[in-house]
């Protein structure tokens, strides 16, 4: 797995170019990637009809204890944001555990800040995006808790930008929160909420399993995961199997 991190300065000037500096505010500490694609990504069908996916992973090795984990990663990234596992149970030796998801998209924020390696993120609000006409949204904190504006379109394809106006709280505030983005109703990637800030994510997306210890949206440190796997759907194919033998991943796929 190789990530590339954009710094904010970096993210604030990829933003500014894109979109206009309106987007941001006056202020000096937006952050965002302005993602290279590199292949061809799943994550690229129409809202309107959202190809669906599912996996089996198999346990068939003596690791016990441990939960079956999908989770995402992307080519690029904000510098501060964390990979939440997707979607994670408990798979004990012989047994299997089956994740379902379609190619929707989500825009989410939540409470807690301090995005720290197994910290729970809960999302206080999940809603619908795309990557063309619902693909900007702005975030604000009003009389003490967040709240999404509408979405509109950014006029820049294949982006999901989110703005947080001068109301939001920022580092040193213990009303910080965070904010990202999700696809099929669980968050995937967030960053802790800045004043007067932008971030944008390029969603091209890779799927992953791994074994570990990490609960759906808990952030992860990628680090402590057992034997990651990239799972690849070839073109036309919408259905894989991941068996674990206790040292590496047979994946297959099929419809």
């Amino acid at each position: 797995m190789r990530e590339f991190r954009i710094s904010r300065r970096d993210g604030l000037t990829a933003l500014a170019a894109g979109l206009g500096a309106a987007l941001l505010g006056a202020g000096p500490a937006g952050r965002a990637t302005a993602g290279v694609g590199r292949g061809t990504s799943l994550a690229t069908a129409s809202p309107k009809d959202p190809v669906g996916y599912d996996i089996t992973i198999l346990n068939n090795s003596a690791l016990d204890g441990m939960n079956a984990i999908l989770f995402q990663e992307m080519p690029q990234l904000p510098s501060d944001a964390v990979t939440l596992a997707w979607m994670s149970k408990m798979c004990h030796p012989s047994t299997t555990v089956e994740y379902q998801w379609s190619i929707d998209y989500n825009f989410v924020w939540g409470q807690v800040g301090a995005l720290v390696p197994g910290t729970q993120f809960v999302a206080g609000q999940t809603l619908s995006a795309d990557l063309t006409q619902n693909n900007l949204v702005t975030l604000s904190y009003v009389k003490g808790g967040f709240e999404f504006g509408p979405t509109s379109s950014s006029g820049k394809n294949g982006s999901l930008i989110i703005k947080e106006d001068d109301t939001v709280p920022g580092p040193g505030n213990q009303d910080q929160g965070s904010v990202g983005i999700g696809m099929s109703g669980a968050g995937t990637f967030v960053v802790p909420t800045l004043t007067n800030a932008g971030v944008e994510f390029d969603p091209k997306p890779t799927y992953w399993v791994a074994f570990g210890s990490f609960e759906s949206s808990e952030v992860m440190d990628v680090s402590e995961l057992t034997t990651p796997a990239q799972v690849s759907y070839p073109d036309g194919m919408t259905s894989a199997k991941a068996a674990f033998d206790g040292k590496s991943w047979s994946i297959s796929y099929g419809n």
